[in-house]
């Protein structure tokens, strides 16, 4: 579980290196919505772009468990914005959905991951949050 949580908070820190040193070199990621399996060079452009793009975004885990070489997380992602543009999308100045995945930790490494998460929640945001970005500055 410890890997695990660290991985959370490495991108919550953009601390690249560290996320890194976390998985394996054949990492996978399967995810609705995407080319499956995702590889660990596409997932780690992915996090790079999504901080660098958000980097007030929030990730918390909610629950966590483990068995065996897996390990189990219902996380949820916010983003908050006082903005006036934002809160046309979003009137509580919050957008907020959530995640759940199970990870396969090999030696101590993420070695895979089967996620599933409300896709229309974050196509919904990042096209909103993509659109007012220059409000958000």
């Amino acid at each position: 579980m410890n890997t695990v949580r660290s991985s959370f908070c490495s991108f919550g820190n953009g601390d690249w290196s560290a996320l890194s040193d976390l998985y394996t070199p054949g990492y996978l990621q399967h995810l609705p919505d995407f080319n499956d399996p995702v590889t660990f060079k596409a997932y780690f452009s992915s996090c790079y772009l999504v901080h660098s793009r958000v980097p007030d975004l929030q990730i918390r885990i909610v629950d966590i468990f483990a068995a065996l070489d897996k390990v189990a997380v219902r996380s949820v992602w916010e983003y908050r914005s006082d903005s006036d543009q934002f809160k046309v999308y979003y009137p509580s100045g919050i957008a907020q959905g959530s995640c759940i995945s199970i990870y396969r930790v090999e030696n101590g490494f993420i070695a895979e991951e089967w996620c599933e998460y409300d896709s229309a929640l974050i196509v919904e945001f990042c096209r909103i949050h993509m659109s007012i970005w220059p409000y958000e500055e």
